[in-house]
């Protein structure tokens, strides 16, 4: 029997994972214990909660800086980091490097490093909200070797949160936070958010599957393609919009029908803060639901955002990808990918224009709600 027929019949053993926190981390980031004992503690008291709020305060792992490295993450969160460029001829991937090795006596518009940062707790700009900090991500295609390497990407990856929220298929997700951009590239599409519900080898493993079922699926590809459901900006006319979209079909074999995608009537604009809220229901048939709210926020100004807003767009239908009949339905695990993802200049051979180089990302407040009660719009939406 093959495996994917295997799947109906596949009794699922419950895998208790024991997570312990080692010495040597604290260590390196000069934490006292009692303060490590409080961290553990509050992580904890997170995976109770069917809410979320990261406000990028927190302690995190390392300074971005020349003496450090590129990138950092906060301490209590599971978070993988997409810090390179992707996709490229020629593997393995190469890492990013520092611009005293490929540009020197060169640095970024804002005193940057290297040709990708991601930074936690950051204070470059004004926060969104005053008891918070941003989270900023930035690429430069204009770094020597960069744009020969096809692609660029400066991401978070939140799914270990999902998981804890218990977060599967059938269930209803919200989301609120907020963005700003200080560098935009005016002429190609930038991937900025990703809902994706692909399993990869960690989570087969944990739903109970053997090695060589993995490798079975993995071949089959279940665990590749892009995000089923995203949000790009897109140029038009000289100016970026945003554009939402739903896939169609399998991770491998997708379209985007007319009605699957939704471009603003209003043009992205450079400093400027934006609000959005998204309800997600993650769904294989038509009871999904991508309902989004996107609102200009000034500072100093009060918001008064409802649920009886009308919606920047609202699509229902399939939220994610399909899946044979006999594949568990509880196995595809949801992900959340934010960030800015450049992947169009693969093709471009064309220098780019100084206008172009940057694209600079700061994430404000971020908040999530599991449950499908209206009330997630409250609690999620941005202060």
């Amino acid at each position: 029997m093959g495996v994917v027929m295997k799947y109906k019949y596949l009794s699922v053993n419950t895998v208790l994972i024991i997570l312990s926190f080692h010495c040597l981390p604290i260590l390196a980031f000069n934490i006292t214990a009692i303060e490590g004992y409080l961290l553990l503690a509050k992580a904890n008291e997170k995976q109770t909660s069917n809410k979320r709020e990261f406000l990028w305060t927190g302690v995190v792992s390392n300074k971005v800086d020349n003496l450090n490295k590129n990138w950092n993450r906060p301490v209590i969160e599971n978070w993988g980091i997409s810090d390179r460029y992707p996709g490229t001829p020629g593997m393995p991937i190469p890492l990013v490097k520092p611009y005293s090795e490929t540009d020197p006596g060169f640095s970024g518009p804002n005193g940057e490093h290297y040709g990708i940062e991601i930074e936690f707790a950051d204070a470059l700009i004004a926060p969104r909200q005053p008891d918070s900090k941003n989270v900023r991500l930035y690429t430069d295609f204009g770094q020597t070797g960069a744009s020969t390497s096809g692609m660029t990407r400066a991401e978070i990856h939140i799914r270990s949160t999902l998981q804890d929220m218990k977060v599967k298929e059938g269930d209803t997700l919200w989301l609120g936070w907020s963005e700003l951009y200080s560098d935009l590239d005016m002429e190609k599409i930038t991937t900025v958010f990703q809902f994706r519900n692909q399993p990869n080898e960690q989570t087969l493993a944990e739903a109970g599957f053997t090695q060589s079922e993995i490798e079975e699926l993995v071949n089959a590809d279940v665990n590749k393609g892009g995000p089923a459901v995203g949000i790009i900006t897109t140029p038009i006319n000289q100016a970026l919009h945003y554009q939402f979209s739903v896939r169609e079909g399998t991770p491998m074999n997708w379209v985007v029908p007319a009605d699957h995608t939704h471009i603003t009537s209003f043009p992205v604009e450079k400093n400027q803060w934006y609000d959005i809220i998204v309800q997600m229901k993650y769904a294989q048939d038509n009871s999904g639901r991508f309902r989004i709210w996107i609102y200009e926020h000034n500072a100093g100004e009060v918001v008064n955002y409802s649920i009886t807003d009308a919606p920047e767009w609202d699509f229902q239908g399939p939220t994610m990808y399909s899946y044979p009949t006999s594949f568990l339905p509880d196995i595809p695990s949801p992900e959340i990918r934010h960030g800015v993802y450049r992947h169009e200049r693969v093709y471009a051979s064309d220098a780019v224009a100084e206008k172009d180089r940057y694209m600079t990302k700061h994430i404000g407040p971020l908040r999530l709600w599991a449950g499908p009660e209206e009330a997630g719009f409250d609690y999620v939406a941005p202060k």
